[in-house]
């Protein structure tokens, strides 16, 4: 989850009140500046009172979000995102039992030396596309201690055929609940359940 805020900012010779996101990869400035800042851009962060200066390219912004909040931003935009597989909560201690086929690059990067058959996994992670492969991958969930959670990947966006909005309804109608949601890729999410 990101940061958001709405304060005086500085970008060049422009200064005006406008919305700022800081998400895991992104510095995003509303109007009246309408840029998107890649945080593996940004050269240099620096914390002066109430007010936090970043360069990035050939601009520098500076943004008066008060000391404290400054020194947080500061401490989010220097900091690592976390990697997918910390997201997910596997590693080589917490394998994953992997249902369905992946076929994207990152979570296949995720799952690498993470995953393991269902009786040494401590949670499933299911790549759906439709109903049938989310009821195939519960059933093949069961396999694991009960309460074990299982990730579900879907498609993202208004788009998708089976994203978001069916997987949560067809969860809950089972009496699943979801805890934590985290992107994948760009063309998917995850999102996780455990029985109610």
């Amino acid at each position: 989850m990101g940061l958001e805020t709405i304060c005086l900012c500085r970008v060049g010779a422009q200064e005006a009140e406008a919305k700022i996101l800081l998400e895991s990869h992104e510095l995003i400035l509303r109007a009246p500046f309408r840029r998107t800042i890649s945080v593996a851009d940004i050269k240099a962060v620096n914390v002066a009172g109430s007010a936090l200066t970043i360069e990035a390219g050939d601009i520098a912004i500076c943004l008066e979000l008060g000391e404290v909040a400054a020194a947080k931003w500061a401490k989010k935009i220097l900091s690592p995102p976390p990697s997918l597989a910390s997201k997910l909560g596997i590693g080589h201690a917490k394998p994953a039992f992997v249902i369905g086929d992946v076929h994207d690059a990152e979570l296949a990067e995720a799952l690498q030396g993470h995953s393991a058959p269902a009786s040494r996994a401590t949670l499933s992670v299911a790549i759906v596309d439709d109903a049938a492969t989310l009821d195939a991958a519960l059933a093949a969930h069961r396999a694991l201690p009960a309460r074990s959670h299982i990730w579900i990947v879907y498609r993202k966006g208004p788009t998708a055929a089976f994203g978001d909005g069916a997987v949560r309804a067809r969860m809950r109608s089972l009496g699943y609940r979801d805890s934590k949601t985290s992107a994948v890729s760009n063309t998917l999410s995850a999102t996780r359940y455990s029985l109610g």
